[in-house]
C-alpha cells in the first residue's frame, strides 16, 4: 500500500518521463532488454550426453582397449551418481544406461544434432557494467556497445558432484560465479534490442 501512496504524490510529468524514456540509453533499459532476451533463451548449461542415443550399453573390455572412450565412460558413470541416468550390469559384462525420471526431465536433443544433453539453470541479469554512447552505423541503425554481468539462478545440487566435475573437466566449475560478457544492442521503435532479437 506504502509504493501507491508515493506514486500518487509524483508529479504528473515526472510518470510520463518514466513511461517515456524506453528508447534512451540507460543502464535499466539495456538492462530490461538483455533479460528479456538472454533470460529467456532456455537452458544457460548443458552437459553432452555420454552416447547420441537413449538408451545405450557400453562393454568395459571396449573401453579399455580404446582410450578415447574412456571419457564417455566417466561422465556415463558421473551421470549415474548424479541421479541421472541409471546403470544396469548385464550378465555378458556389459553395462546398460537409462535415463531416470530427473534425467528425462532434463534431457534434451535439438533438431539437427546427433549428440543430447543434460540441460538446466537460468540466466539472470545481475547489471550492465558499462556501455558506449549510442551511435548512428551505416544502415541507418543507432547501436550501443554494452557490456553486462550475470548469474546463472537454479542450479541442480547434483551439479557439485565431484565426479562429475571431473568427468566434464571443469565444465561445471563457477557455474554459480558472476560472470561478464558484451553484446550490441540496436534502437528500434519498440526501445532496444540485442543484436540477437533484433535478427529473428
Amino acid at each position: 500500500m506504502k509504493s501507491y501512496r508515493v506514486l500518487a504524490l509524483l508529479p504528473l510529468a515526472a510518470l510520463l518521463s518514466a513511461c517515456g524514456d524506453a528508447k534512451e540509453a540507460t543502464e535499466g533499459n539495456f538492462r530490461s532488454a538483455l533479460q528479456d532476451d538472454v533470460g529467456n533463451m532456455g537452458p544457460a548449461v548443458c552437459l553432452e550426453a555420454p552416447a547420441p542415443r537413449m538408451p545405450f550399453v557400453m562393454d568395459p573390455r571396449v573401453v579399455s582397449q580404446h582410450p578415447e572412450l574412456a571419457d564417455r565412460a566417466k561422465r556415463a558413470d558421473a551421470l549415474a551418481r548424479a541421479g541421472l541416468l541409471e546403470r544396469e550390469d548385464l550378465s555378458d559384462g556389459r553395462q546398460r544406461y537409462t535415463l531416470t525420471r530427473e534425467g528425462r526431465d532434463l534431457y534434451a536433443r535439438e533438431d539437427g544434432l546427433e549428440q543430447g544433453g543434460f540441460c538446466f539453470g537460468k540466466v539472470r541479469i545481475e547489471g550492465v557494467d558499462n556501455f558506449t554512447p549510442a551511435q548512428a552505423i551505416d544502415g541507418g541503425y543507432t547501436v550501443s556497445h554494452v557490456r553486462y554481468s550475470y548469474k546463472i539462478n537454479d542450479l541442480p545440487d547434483w551439479a557439485e558432484e565431484d565426479s562429475l566435475q571431473k568427468a566434464y573437466k571443469g565444465g561445471l566449475e563457477g557455474l554459480d560465479a558472476l560472470q561478464h560478457k558484451r553484446a550490441m544492442m540496436i534502437l528500434t521503435n519498440n526501445g532496444w534490442q540485442t543484436e540477437r532479437r533484433f535478427a529473428e
